[in-house]
């Protein structure tokens, strides 16, 4: 019977990152379950396999990130209860970013906004009051990354930021202008 165990690396910047992986996956037979951006620059990524090929790994990752980067910290936990893989978002059940809203006919992010949507997209749009529809829509909106909202900011018609406003903005003022902007169409 295998023993899974799961490695830990943590680093600080996205190049020792990718070092650490690669040399990582190179060394044995384990597999990327994951990584995570941590505020500050900070990265983690989580590795799996049988409990001697992780530790080898591990340590190899962490000897290639130190060379190129700042390695903030290693650790390996043989045997993990299976809880734990609810605290990991593993990359098989999400192989990409997370992005709730798929592209409909006005692009990328605005299929759920309009009240003609068909429904196909999964997303909710009520029927009910402008208050519901805007309180929803801000939901939907708090739930992306600044990154997705600059670039639904960008094509939002009618949006009173523009250019390096947009590139500068945080979550908090892009959502209040993308609902502006939307409020008023």
């Amino acid at each position: 019977m295998k023993q899974q165990a799961l490695g830990l690396i943590e680093t600080h910047g996205l190049v020792a990152a990718i070092e650490a992986a690669d040399a990582a996956l190179k060394t044995a037979a384990v597999e990327l379950i994951n990584y995570q951006k941590v505020t500050g620059g900070l990265l983690t990524i989580a590795l799996t396999g049988e409990v001697a090929a992780v530790q080898a790994a591990v340590a190899a990752g962490s000897a290639a990130a130190a060379k190129v980067g700042i390695l903030v910290s290693q650790h390996v936990i043989p045997r993990p209860m299976a809880d734990i893989e609810l605290l990991i978002k593993t990359r098989k059940k999400s192989p990409g970013p997370a992005d709730p809203s798929p592209a409909g006919p006005g692009g990328p992010g605005q299929a759920p906004v309009s009240p003609g949507n068909d429904g196909e997209t999964g997303t909710k749009v009520p029927s009910g009051t402008d208050g519901e529809k805007v309180k929803d829509l801000q939901e939907q909106l708090a739930g992306l990354g600044v990154e997705e909202l600059r670039r639904l900011a960008r094509k939002t018609p009618g949006i009173a930021i523009k250019g390096r406003q947009i590139s500068r903005a945080n979550k908090e003022v892009l959502i209040k202008e993308i609902l502006r902007a939307k409020s008023s169409q």
